[in-house]
């Protein structure tokens, strides 16, 4: 079966899921409560018209960005604009609700698995922590650290998500959703910034919201599926931040690794920032699940199928990574997934049910696109 997805150009509510895509973990005003909003449109495949630019990528450098520099984005995103941006909106709606979800079997393997590896970074790292609904502060163990809040423009608002750093090969990729980088309607976003272990204070409180600084994009890539055509389940997005200090994120933080192709069948670890309603947005939080389910709703657009668990992350969420194989140890695991979307309505609609898109070939493609940028 076919959705539709509403269009909303990033308004001024905030929807109910975890950061872009919850259906974008974002919200938008459009949305109906407890829907994941994000960056935008798309639709039934008469909106399909014109074929995309060659190959599934699509991506902006840094010359489409407002913020060339570190310290002009710094001066940007002061702690009050940081506090007034609100996380981005989309709103699923399927044509036909029922039936839609298929039970938790595991599907034929298509392709062998990718690992690609984890690192530790330079920056010795404390115990890991347990994975407890809310993430202990300070956030400056692994995984928490690797885990930050995403703040862009788009359309003259603000807004947020989440997102994970993983390991590659220029060793400066934040993994998140396609949301987070891109309106969906061919656009990619302004004054990108990611945070990570935002808010990293015992209160919580304004003062050291950015233990290890801001970290400015350099460039944004995701699927031309989702840039053009706003198909969620090819909701897949890397920013690319620009060194800091003469240092890359992943080499002074550590980076996760990433599986591509792996077995769906994994318990999860679902990290983000939720910012709407019951929570703030300034408390890093996790969500375990094994998965549930998949989505059979989005059957008629190209893509492999969404994965589900159950989580209670809000809008603001979305990006943040699904982690998998966490070492007690070091606290290094692999992304997996991402939080992107929830249904609004439907038989389908649930406030604990939680989508991200399968990372199989199309992923890998994005990622080997982007790890050399």
């Amino acid at each position: 079966m076919k959705i539709t997805l509403r269009s909303t150009r990033r308004p001024t509510s905030v929807a109910v899921l975890t950061a872009a895509l919850i259906i974008s973990l974002s919200t938008g005003p459009a949305a109906a409560a407890g829907t994941p909003t994000a960056p935008a449109s798309m639709a039934t495949s008469s909106a399909r018209a014109g074929a995309p630019p060659t190959g599934n990528v699509g991506f902006s450098s840094v010359t489409k960005q407002s913020f060339k520099t570190a310290a002009a984005a710094e001066t940007y995103w002061t702690a009050g604009r940081m506090a007034g941006a609100v996380a981005v909106p989309t709103a699923a709606t399927p044509r036909k609700a029922a039936g839609g979800t298929a039970p938790a079997t595991t599907p034929a393997a298509t392709a062998p698995m990718t690992d690609i590896r984890p690192a530790a970074g330079t920056l010795p790292a404390a115990k890991p922590e347990r994975l407890l609904a809310k993430v202990t502060r300070p956030y400056t163990n692994r995984p928490d650290r690797l885990n930050g809040k995403i703040f862009f423009t788009e359309g003259g608002f603000d807004y947020v998500c989440s997102g994970t750093v993983v390991n590659s090969t220029n060793k400066d990729m934040i993994d998140t959703a396609g949301h987070c980088v891109s309106d969906g309607a061919g656009h990619f976003v302004n004054n990108w910034v990611f945070v990570p272990g935002f808010a990293s204070n015992p209160s919580g409180g304004r003062a050291g919201l950015y233990p290890y600084g801001i970290w400015t994009a350099r460039y944004l890539s995701t699927t031309a599926e989702w840039h053009y055509f706003g198909n969620i389940k090819q909701d897949y997005g890397y920013g690319v931040v620009a060194p800091l200090s003469n240092r890359h994120i992943a080499t002074y933080l550590g980076g996760q690794g990433t599986y591509f192709n792996a077995p769906r069948n994994q318990v999860y670890s679902a990290f983000g920032y939720p910012a709407a309603s019951p929570f703030k947005g300034m408390d890093q939080r996790v969500a375990v699940s094994r998965r549930t389910g998949d989505d059979l709703l989005l059957d008629g657009l190209p893509g492999p199928r969404p994965m589900r668990i159950v989580s209670n992350l809000t809008a603001g969420a979305s990006g943040g990574g699904w982690l998998v194989n966490i070492s007690a140890t070091t606290g290094l695991g692999h992304v997996n997934g991402h939080n992107s979307y929830r249904y609004a309505s439907g038989s389908v609609a649930a406030a604990n049910r939680i989508h991200s898109p399968y990372y199989g070939n199309e992923a890998l493609s994005l990622y080997n696109f982007t790890r050399s940028k």
